[in-house]
């Protein structure tokens, strides 16, 4: 399966750099716009796609709704609930800044935050669990900056960490088959 997975557009918390998690905080206009210009990369690069999914929360799931509404892709949006942010627990409504340390830590622990271990395991499940249900499928996703992280840190560990910044409306490609995960291209928004 081929899976180009994109991070939502912009919400305010992202505006205001503030974790966000698994808040459901919806897009705002810059968001809007970077995910109607995202559609417009995909129909210029002739892109189409088998399936397209979303993460359950409304920010990745309008942005998924606006490209498929552009590229007039028929089929609904499934909603894959493993694609969903990383739960940062006690650190939700902080300013990125106050925490990045943390969170950039492998060996970071707390009761209410999913760890990386966790994380990866989640993510990667759900990803190989889609190709196994579609297999040779050109799927695309909306999910979010700690899901894609996940699936590049699983394709090359040595390259990627979550220290990396994927940025709203970037598109990151990959390969997956069996329960293998090979990075193939990214694609920074404008």
């Amino acid at each position: 399966m081929r899976l180009s997975i994109m991070r939502h557009g912009q919400t305010h918390y992202n505006a205001n750099k503030r974790v966000q998690g698994q808040i459901n905080i919806p897009l705002d206009a810059t968001g809007r716009a970077q995910a109607r210009e995202a559609a417009i990369r995909l129909a210029n690069l002739g892109e189409t796609f088998d399936i397209i999914v979303s993460s359950p929360l409304s920010r990745a799931l309008e942005s998924a709704t606006i490209i498929k509404d552009h590229l007039g892709h028929k089929k609904p949006i499934l909603i894959v609930e493993r694609f969903i942010e990383r739960d940062f627990g006690h650190l939700d409504g902080e300013s990125v800044m106050d925490v990045l340390d943390l969170f950039r830590n492998p060996e970071y622990r707390h009761p209410t935050y999913e760890d990386n271990q966790r994380l990866i395991k989640r993510v990667v499940k759900g990803a190989c669990d889609l190709s196994s249900i579609h297999p040779r499928k050109n799927v695309f996703a909306v999910a979010h900056s700690h899901v894609i992280k996940s699936l590049l840190i699983t394709a090359d560990k040595e390259s990627w960490s979550f220290a990396d910044i994927i940025n709203n409306g970037d598109i990151v490609t990959f390969e997956i088959y069996g329960d293998t995960i090979d990075f193939i291209k990214i694609e920074k928004a404008t």
